[in-house]
């Protein structure tokens, strides 16, 4: 940890020099900057490292040594600029604003406490987030790894590479959900500098920043080491910074836009809303630069992945079944129904234990109106396959992947998208309103165009929903409102967080995450892992070569070990010479030559195997 602290020290000082340096028009601006330009350092460092197999402490200590001692002589060398003035000067804080940075600060501590007190054991982190920083970080390079999860090797990799950061220096995952939470806050510092962008006052549009950090997908996923919060504090950041007047903020913005094509191919979705945007809020002079800055930075922090996708198969995209598969065949009728049931699952009651008598007149008018507009529920078309069907159920469970926005969502971000397309339409507001009214709709256009629907996609919509939250001081000028959006946005953080199914409080009758061993807390979404998870960390070394042959969708993740200590050899691809262990996924019969001596799991219906 205090390798991790020092290296921190390092990114965080070269960064603030950086943006003293090109003379910020205001602290949000600054803040805003601050993330851009640490994010790409540690981006563009870990593809330098890469090409010299060098990813390692020492070679980020070099890389951010020296970034640190050419800022600081360039710094020196142009008279030691400051950064803006504090964003309060002086001025006494609203009190309702007060109560809400106050619930959001306790909030995000909480948030820090399960990162560093808990595991990651969330579906996605376990299966490829974390299981392809491990790999990168055993072959010091991001080359593309053995492994039976295509899209380990195929999907962009920003975000893991600032989680890769975190363990390489750590030499675990103990601070590994950390880039979410800071992409959370840097979203909220986002929806604030748009605001006030747009006219709003300080208070308002700092009410309307720490919304964000409340709602419900939000303060789930700030304690995963997902990536869609990362994707929105980009996007987010992109077009605060375009949304300013200097060179400075026009390439920060472009670097944004490239850091946010190489984190998620949801990048494409919001794509279109960029380009919007910059049609109708930007002077013609500006969308130029900042296009021409966002050209250069793809190249620099956001091609990497797609480059070596083309060198290793042809296509930039990469070749894995999740890619592929999600593809829709496109008809009206498919489109129109994934626009619908992504909206509808927008009504989100997650973690607020409504009785079902008054969801169920909810979920019958869903059915009527689909009925009444001809909308088909499941078209195969536009449905992913196997996936749960759509039902018009109103989400219940805290669920980082399946849960939406909480009440929010429908009372106030679908409103105030609405409201201001219609003020627009009647030219009763500007062209930037306008611009980000149309975020949402036409994110939730791209998505169906782009990919089938399934239960999970609602979490894709956090980068538009930051872009509609500026629009929200527009009615929180009135205080009832204002009272009763805060205790919404309370209710919901303190709910969400309290029953989160992923990491239990214990408030829902089971026992907490942080009073369960690494194993149980890992599987508490995976209950038929345990067995094999614990037979393998009490009978496999640490720093055991371990064989494995795994089915699509199996975890690898955990099988490296908590300290990442194991090795792992990909069967039938590797060589299996030397070998005294070996696990075999999900219905694996076959096993590498010899004499083996089997442990059969019924629950997972994996096997261990130890040479006799």
């Amino acid at each position: 940890m205090a390798t991790f602290v020092l290296a921190g020290a390092a990114l965080a000082a070269t960064g603030w020099l950086l943006c003293c340096m090109l003379r910020l028009d205001s602290p949000a601006e600054f803040l805003l900057g601050w993330w851009v330009v640490a994010c790409a350092e540690l981006v563009a460092a870990a593809e330098i490292l890469s090409l010299a197999h060098a990813i390692s402490p020492l070679g980020y200590a070099l890389v951010e040594a020296a970034a640190l001692v050419l800022a600081l002589a360039a710094w020196l060398r142009l008279g030691r600029p400051l950064p803006p003035r504090a964003l309060v000067r002086g001025r006494p804080l609203d009190g309702l604003l007060t109560l809400l940075a106050l619930v959001v600060t306790l909030a995000v501590g909480y948030e820090l406490f399960l990162i560093v007190a808990t595991p990651p054991n969330n579906w996605d982190s376990m299966h490829y987030h974390l299981a392809r920083v491990a790999a990168w970080r055993a072959q010091r390079s991001l080359a593309y790894v053995p492994t039976h999860n295509a899209i380990e090797n195929a999907y962009p990799q920003n975000a893991e590479l600032l989680v890769l950061w975190t363990v390489v220096l750590v030499g675990r995952d103990v601070v590994a959900a950390l880039p979410q939470l800071l992409s959370c806050l840097a979203t909220a510092t986002a929806v604030y500098a748009i605001a006030r962008r747009l006219g709003y006052n300080a208070r308002l549009s700092a009410f309307a920043g720490l919304l964000f950090p409340t709602l419900t997908i939000v303060a789930l996923e700030s304690v995963t080491t997902q990536n869609d919060l990362v994707e929105a504090s980009f996007i987010s950041a992109a077009v605060a910074l375009a949304l300013g007047r200097s060179r400075s903020t026009a390439v920060l913005a472009g670097a944004a836009v490239g850091l946010a094509a190489g984190t998620k191919l949801t990048f494409l979705y919001a794509l279109p809303v960029l380009v919007v945007i910059g049609l109708l809020a930007l002077p013609r002079r500006r969308l130029a630069a900042v296009a021409a800055a966002s050209v250069v930075a793809v190249v620099l922090v956001g091609a990497y992945a797609y480059v070596q996708n083309i060198v290793e198969t042809g296509r930039p995209e990469g070749r894995s079944s999740e890619v592929t598969g999600l593809v829709p065949a496109i008809t009206l009728a498919g489109t129109v129904s994934t626009v619908a049931r992504t909206t509808y699952r927008l009504i989100d009651a997650s973690a607020f234990h409504v009785p079902t008598r008054v969801l169920e007149p909810i979920s019958d008018t869903g059915k009527s109106v689909f009925r009444a507009l001809g909308i088909p529920a499941n078209p195969a078309s536009s449905t992913a396959p196997g996936a749960i069907p759509f039902d018009f159920g109103v989400s219940s469970s805290a669920s980082e992947d399946s849960s939406a926005f909480g009440p929010l969502g429908v009372l106030l971000l679908l409103p105030l998208s609405l409201g201001f397309l219609v003020a627009w339409i009647a030219r009763r507001t500007d062209r930037l309103h306008g611009s980000l009214a149309l975020a949402l709709p036409l994110y939730l256009v791209a998505l169906a165009l782009g990919t089938r629907w399934n239960f999970y996609v609602d979490r894709f919509l956090i980068t538009p929903a930051a872009l509609t939250l500026p629009l929200a001081p527009a009615v929180l000028g009135s205080r009832i409102l204002r009272i009763a959006v805060l205790g919404v946005a309370v209710a919901t953080v303190a709910l969400a967080l309290a029953y989160d199914v992923a990491k239990p409080s214990g408030l829902s009758g089971v026992a907490a995450v942080w009073d369960r061993d690494r194993v149980a807390a890992e599987t508490i979404q995976r209950a038929d892992l345990r067995n094999v998870l614990e037979a393998v960390e009490r009978r496999v070394p640490q720093g055991a070569r371990l064989g494995v042959d795994l089915a699509p969708g199996d975890w690898e993740y955990p099988l490296w070990g908590a300290r990442l200590g194991r090795r792992l050899v990909w069967l039938p691809e590797q060589s299996p010479g030397g070998l005294r262990w070996v696990v075999l996924g999900t219905r694996i019969s076959r096993r590498p030559a010899g004499t083996w001596c089997a442990t059969r799991f019924r629950d997972s219906h994996w096997t261990l195997l130890r040479r006799c």
